[in-house]
């Protein structure tokens, strides 16, 4: 990377400094600062990420429909400002001192009878509510986990955003590495270990399949089905929605056991369904910061498909 686009990457809000700061007031801050700040820095954030800001009020517009132009901003203000505090919790989760969580399950049940099984488990989830505090409350069900997810866009925060994951013992495996990434993720599962995937409407692209998200068509990566199938191993779906300072509620919206490709595909749609109808109840919680349905989509045509690196602020 040459020198100038160092410092560029350096001085962007989702730098490794930015975050590093922004961890020791999410961890030894006081409790004032950690309520009242998060907005005033989404607002911030807000104002300065155009790219960012515009694509949540393009898929605002498809899930909210229109809207005056003030509600619209207002509307997308608050996935904003519910990320600062996504963001703020998680840090304060993986930091060295955590705090108390109050966390609901709802279909709870599913994840210990697939657990109970001894086929390992694969967790599936997505940009919505905090999946850093699911992917905490996974990691404490007596069996080790996996997350995989790709490499933070910004690499001057990689290493840092990899020691925090890997703080608690989470392991994590790197879906952009490499042609082979499947390989670790079966070994894991055989060792009936669990392994945490997230699910977005990234656009047309190898193993993706078409489905309808919000009540428009997108394509969704079909590889965490595939992978189900492959391992023998049963899947579920869970989203975890905030509902207050530290409060959650993980909602399992489904268990499933593809052993073909056809089941596979309905398991995908099926999980699509549940996650729009949550998108719809609570949009500001969907923390997807990348345009999902672009220009010609709608009309059968196929959009270039953004980078999986991109999917948020985080």
């Amino acid at each position: 990377m040459s020198e100038g686009r160092s410092l560029r990457a350096a001085l962007r809000f989702d730098s490794g400094g930015w975050r590093r700061f922004a961890e020791l007031g999410c961890v030894y801050g006081p409790e004032w600062w950690k309520r009242t700040s998060p907005p005033v820095i989404a607002a911030i954030i807000f104002g300065i990420a155009r790219a960012q800001r515009q694509a949540v009020l393009r898929n605002q517009d498809v899930v909210l429909g229109s809207r005056s132009w003030i509600r619209s901003r207002w509307d997308a203000y608050r996935t904003f400002a519910e990320c600062a505090r996504s963001m703020t919790e998680g840090l304060e989760q993986w930091g060295p001192r955590p705090k108390p969580l109050d966390i609901r399950v709802v279909g709870g049940e599913l994840v210990e009878q697939a657990l109970a099984e001894g086929r390992g488990l694969i967790v599936i989830t997505g940009h919505f509510g905090s999946w850093e505090i699911a992917a905490r409350v996974v990691g404490r069900l007596g069996r080790p986990a996996s997350m995989v997810t790709a490499h933070e866009p910004n690499p001057t925060a990689r290493q840092f955003i990899h020691e925090l994951r890997t703080r608690h013992g989470f392991n994590v495996i790197y879906s952009d590495r490499s042609m082979f990434t499947g390989l670790p993720i079966l070994q894991a599962l055989r060792r009936h270990e669990i392994v945490g995937m997230q699910i977005e409407p990234w656009g047309p692209k190898p193993g993706s399949h078409e489905v309808v998200f919000c009540g428009r068509p997108t394509r969704v990566q079909l590889g965490p089905f595939a992978m189900a199938r492959v391992a023998k191993a049963p899947i579920v779906a869970v989203f975890a929605l905030r509902t207050g300072i530290r409060r959650y509620e993980l909602h399992v919206t489904g268990r499933f056991d593809p052993t073909t490709r056809a089941e596979s595909v309905a398991a995908l749609e099926a999980t699509a369904t549940a996650y729009g109808r949550l998108i719809r109840e609570y949009p500001s919680q969907w923390l997807m910061f990348e345009e999902v349905w672009r220009d010609g989509a709608a009309d059968g045509q196929q959009a270039p498909a953004p980078s999986p690196q991109v999917a948020g602020l985080r």
